[in-house]
């Protein structure tokens, strides 16, 4: 039978966080939420866990030849598989595995935005050369008091978004600055257009102190590191 810590160090290896203190034994809050997020995915915890994004992960037909300005992260609010509404909304999604799933529009259609039902809609009123990508997770998440709720983002989720966006940035020569490549949750302090409340991806379950910029911010410095 597994010790606790033991168990934390295998949620851990497969990203699930277990909170500041990481594998110490003390089954809390953080353990008690890495394990629900864990028993929801499915996972075989004796399998090694999916190595980080190396090399190219993007299909280069998934990134056709056009102009794109924007590259906009979010959360789908949904479980960590991806959903027919998912694949509705974003170009591509990271399910709770680390795959990438293509979204039903390609990017291409995003160039023009003035048919109503042909593109992905994922950012209010700033879908033109506007790419979305999205971590399916945090159904049921709270802003304040922050609660992931029964999917938390995973760090090996938001590692991969950072290497798509790297990838697509590359490729449409966007800057990774916080006025090209933003959070949802960033657009409206950021670009002045109102998003309706939308808070993703402004909270990390693993590191829940950080405040709104140093999310923002910690995501654009991984996404260089994979340029």
């Amino acid at each position: 039978m597994l010790t606790p810590k033991a168990f934390q160090e295998k949620l851990i290896a497969h990203g699930f966080s277990c909170g500041a203190y990481g594998a110490d034994g003390l089954w809390g809050p953080s353990t008690e939420g890495a394990t629900k997020g864990w028993f929801n995915t499915g996972m075989d915890l004796d399998k090694e866990p999916p190595p980080p994004p190396e090399g190219q992960i993007i299909p280069i037909e998934w990134m056709p030849e056009c102009t794109m300005i924007y590259i906009t992260t979010h959360w789908s609010a949904g479980a960590y598989e991806v959903s027919s509404a998912d694949k509705e909304h974003y170009h591509i999604i990271v399910d709770g595995g680390g795959r990438l799933v293509r979204g039903d529009y390609s990017i291409k259609a995003n160039v023009s935005t003035s048919d109503a039902d042909g593109y992905a809609a994922h950012t209010n009123q700033a879908n033109t050369k506007n790419i979305g990508l999205a971590a399916a997770c945090m159904a049921g998440a709270v802003e304040s008091p922050f609660n992931a709720g029964k999917y938390p983002l995973t760090e090996l989720q938001w590692m991969t978004l950072a290497k798509c966006a790297a990838e697509l940035a590359i490729r449409y020569k966007i800057p990774n600055d916080r006025y090209k490549i933003m959070q949802h949750g960033e657009w409206q302090s950021n670009q002045g257009v109102p998003q309706n409340g939308k808070w993703d991806i402004t909270k990390l379950p693993w590191s829940s102190g950080l405040s709104k910029t140093e999310v923002c911010d910690e995501f654009r410095r991984h996404v260089q590191s994979f340029m």
